[in-house]
């Protein structure tokens, strides 16, 4: 075992092991049937794995909306924030813990309606983090409201 020095519980960790998708899969997701989320999340765990990213050297921040649910579907660290705010969470996670994987996941209501500005920011800013955008061009928890990106007519 190598000790790669302290996780966000001060517990140290191995580098030895080696990551399977169970390590990683969390609670059972519980999007609507046919939803796009599902295949976005299983496209996660195998980059996690593919990657061999530590669970506990790993943060996902979500904010609100279908794709909130991101952080509970997911064995590793995870923030559930508010309406528009993941990104400035995520990169306050990065600069406190710049060693962590950082994952923020916004669906398109989050990141481009009342996050939007936080949007422009961060990529000016380019931190050294993954920024997911699920866009199902609806509000989907509010019934399908119409939202930022869903197509005119």
């Amino acid at each position: 075992m190598t000790d790669l020095g302290c996780s966000l519980l001060g517990v140290g960790v191995e580098d030895d092991r080696e990551w399977t998708m169970d390590d990683y899969a969390g609670a059972l997701a519980r999007w609507c049937p046919g939803c796009g989320d599902h295949a976005v999340l299983t496209a996660v765990e195998r980059v996690l794995e593919t990657e061999q990213l530590p669970p506990e050297r790993t943060v996902f921040v979500s904010g609100i909306g279908c794709s909130s649910r991101f952080p509970h579907y997911l064995k590793t660290y995870g923030f559930h924030g508010i309406h528009g705010r993941a990104l400035p969470v995520a990169i306050g996670v990065k600069l406190r813990r710049p060693d962590l994987s950082v994952f923020v996941v916004m669906g398109d209501g989050d990141c481009c309606s009342i996050g939007a500005g936080h949007w422009i920011h961060t990529t000016r800013y380019n931190p050294d983090i993954v920024a997911l955008l699920l866009d199902n061009g609806v509000y989907g928890l509010t019934k399908n409201q119409t939202s930022p990106t869903s197509p005119k007519g």
